[in-house]
């Protein structure tokens, strides 16, 4: 069984002037309704042009829509160094937020359909980034 755990740990002690804060949060990815863990499906490194992002960006999906609606979920960084160049990240018509350099996110997906969902686009630059999709629905060969 895979098993797939994300952390996170945010701690600041001047946002607010005598109070710090200090969150740190972990979860066990699942596949829905049960105890078996998700497998990691595709991953990768690539660099985004501005050339690219300019006609219609890169679409992070899979090649079938099998275990649509599940407990997927999607990390993406950008490991760019300078700070100006950001990914946007889009599903479907609707911008979801900037990813400047450093930046990362780790979100629950659920992909319905073959269609480009989750478009990203590189601004400023171009952008090395790294991605990887955890879905429920396939299934993960052994190797030997």
């Amino acid at each position: 069984m895979a098993t797939t755990t994300a952390s996170v740990s945010i701690s600041s002690s001047d946002l607010t002037p005598g109070t710090s804060l200090n969150i740190n949060a972990s979860t066990t990815c699942m596949k829905a309704g049960l105890t078996t863990g998700l497998e990691i499906i595709e991953m990768g490194k690539n660099t985004l042009t501005v050339a690219e992002s300019a006609s219609s960006g890169v679409s992070l999906k899979l090649a079938t829509a099998a275990g649509a609606d599940g407990a997927s979920k999607v990390y993406l960084c950008n490991n760019a160094t300078d700070d100006t160049f950001y990914i946007r990240l889009d599903l479907h018509d609707t911008i979801v937020g900037r990813l400047y350099a450093g930046d990362w996110l780790f979100l629950p997906w659920s992909q319905n359909d073959t269609a480009n969902e989750l478009v990203i686009q590189a601004f400023g630059g171009s952008c090395p980034y790294e991605y990887a999709i955890f879905k429920e629905g396939e299934t993960v060969v052994a190797g030997s």
